[in-house]
């Protein structure tokens, strides 16, 4: 009975000293909005492709995302949802992530449709969310991830 105690105590400490790991790993990557394009327009809304580089610094290991969910702003105004799923970032190595989003014409205002029509604002694009890796026992383990800001001319 003692030794089938101790082999669970260890076999629970592997997978938790792994589920550390990973998180390090993932914490350690770098995120970067690398591009917010349009793909498709109508009166409406308007489809994007939004492109977030995950460079993973560590030599060795391979980092997992089991999943992330953000919101995605322009010019500080609420846009769409952005969802990325099961992305495995090799080690040492930058995986480029797509999402395709559909943003309706009623979410923009006047003032964003302006710039965006006229073509000579620069647009500020904000990406905030949480990303989530596999724990032990299945469990999703959230940390919070802030991609920061690009300008883009339209």
């Amino acid at each position: 009975m003692k030794k089938i105690l101790l082999s669970l105590l260890f076999v629970c400490s592997l997978v938790a000293c792994s589920s550390v790991q990973e998180a390090q790993n993932l914490t350690n990557c770098k995120f970067a909005l690398r591009s917010v394009e349009v793909t498709e327009y109508n009166l409406s809304s308007l489809g994007f492709d939004v492109v977030i580089a995950i460079t993973n610094n560590n030599r060795q290991q391979t980092a997992s995302l089991k999943r992330f969910e953000g919101k995605m702003t322009v010019n500080d105004e609420y846009m769409a949802d952005v969802t990325l799923k099961d992305i495995r970032i090799e080690p040492n190595s930058t995986k480029n992530a797509k999402a395709a989003i559909t943003v309706p014409m009623s979410t923009f205002s006047n003032k964003l449709f302006g710039l965006v029509s006229m073509g000579s604002a620069t647009l500020d694009y904000h990406l905030t969310g949480t990303m989530y890796f596999e724990g032990p026992l299945g469990v999703e383990i959230p940390i919070p991830v802030d991609i920061g800001r690009i300008g883009s001319k339209n």
